[in-house]
């Protein structure tokens, strides 16, 4: 893939990836401005932010704003995650010109209205409240405090504390964009069918008045769980009960997280393709879902195993994932095992590919996280060479059993005090 890359004056890396025989085009725009870069004491607030964006411009209302997005058939929309506050987009690619003014409105000139932002509040209220009754999201509200210290960024999900979401004006939000929304840092990607000569001058154009130095982020101490921990907390009313095993894990830049994502595929990350999704969905009927993640920032987000279960079965399916985890500390990883998972990530690579917003997705990771120019070409490759040595040892540094937390939210389980 012809990868054409240009950094604007203000620091803004546009990065195109033009895909022969499309009409379509995926724009994605990385701000370090998610957690990771959120200021102390403050979590939520940069989610709030990147909503209230979305809510009207200096030039536009909330309203007609949208309208210019439907006016080309264009959807988009603003997350902010464990790294970055990321705006996604997809429109046809001669609307392209059209879709980046747009976007760049809700970047550089947002109106933070004080209604827009009271609505903005009081959707994220809202679910927070709604999130106190669901079991998911309780689960990983508790293993998060059990992991991460009070101050860390990945104490809290990122909609936040409520106590934060109460307080914040129309003016905190205008702080924390003109301190966090810049362009240094920043990375434009570019994807489907465009000419690259002709995105990079309408990048140019659409993002010419945004300014400002890059944030510094904050100093952020190493975590480490001494020993296991485990929680319990009842969620009224609930006849299931969500699970949440967990670590705190490496940075994407970290030489050692190729070999990461491979383990993770081998342990859990799916049900077919990985050990403890297969014995405890499959074989043994203890759970609806099993599945594992690993984040990625800059910092040690977590990396979780996630199981919804019958209260019945929570010790066991705590026990049993455990145990397919000892298997692989001890070595036991056959090459089938090794094998079926990178497929399973290739594959992953390779259905990626077929779509703008999947090369899109591929090629930021790469820029974000300064994974060098070439990595879309290595990155299969180096998949496939993860040796079943590498699997044992990152599963031994990072997926330790007896330094592993343990959230369960859901109803009182049988025979509890």
């Amino acid at each position: 893939m012809d990868i054409v890359r240009k950094r604007l004056p203000s620091g803004l890396r546009v990065v195109v990836a033009p895909i022969a025989g499309l009409r379509s085009v995926a724009v994605l725009l990385a701000i370090e401005a998610g957690q990771w870069f959120e200021p102390r004491g403050r979590p939520g607030i940069a989610r709030l932010t990147a909503q209230a964006m979305l809510r009207g411009t200096t030039k536009h209302d909330s309203r007609s704003w949208a309208d210019a997005l439907d006016g080309i058939g264009a959807a988009a929309r603003l997350d902010v995650g464990s790294h970055a506050a990321t705006f996604s987009a997809q429109s046809l690619g001669a609307d392209l010109p059209t879709l980046l003014a747009i976007m760049s409105e809700a970047v550089i000139g947002p109106a933070f209205v004080v209604d827009e932002v009271e609505l903005v509040r009081q959707q994220t209220l809202a679910q927070i409240e709604e999130d106190a009754r669901n079991t998911r999201a309780v689960a990983e509200r508790v293993w998060r405090e059990l992991v991460y210290p009070v101050g860390h960024p990945f104490r809290a999900r990122a909609i936040g504390d409520p106590e934060v979401v109460r307080a914040v004006t129309a003016e905190d939000l205008r702080s924390q964009h003109h301190e966090a929304i810049r362009p240094k840092g920043a990375v434009l990607v570019i994807a489907g069918g465009v000419e690259s000569a002709a995105a990079v001058d309408a990048a140019g154009r659409a993002f010419s008045g945004w300014d400002g130095a890059a944030s510094d982020g904050r100093a952020v101490r190493e975590v480490a769980l001494a020993g296991a921990v485990r929680r319990l907390e009842v969620v009224p009313d609930k006849t299931q009960s969500d699970i949440i095993i967990g670590w705190p894990g490496l940075p994407r830049n970290d030489p050692r997280f190729v070999a990461a994502r491979v383990t993770n595929m081998v342990f859990a990350a799916d049900t077919f393709a990985s050990r403890a999704g297969h014995v405890v969905r499959d074989e043994l009927g203890l759970a609806y879902y099993v599945f594992s993640t690993i984040g990625s920032s800059r910092g040690q987000s977590p990396w979780t195993v996630r199981m919804g279960v019958n209260p019945t079965n929570v010790e066991r399916a705590i026990s049993v994932a455990l145990d397919e985890l000892r298997k692989i500390l001890d070595g036991k990883v056959a090459p089938e095992d090794l094998e079926l998972a990178q497929d399973k990530l290739v594959g992953e690579l390779d259905v990626a590919r077929e779509s703008p917003g999947g090369v899109a997705s591929l090629v930021l990771e790469g820029e974000i996280f300064d994974l060098g120019p070439d990595h879309l070409e290595r990155y299969p490759s180096e998949l496939r060479a993860v040796t079943r040595d590498q699997v044992v040892e990152t599963a031994r540094s990072f997926l330790p059993p007896e330094r592993s937390a343990v959230a369960i939210a859901g109803p009182p389980l049988p025979g509890a005090a």
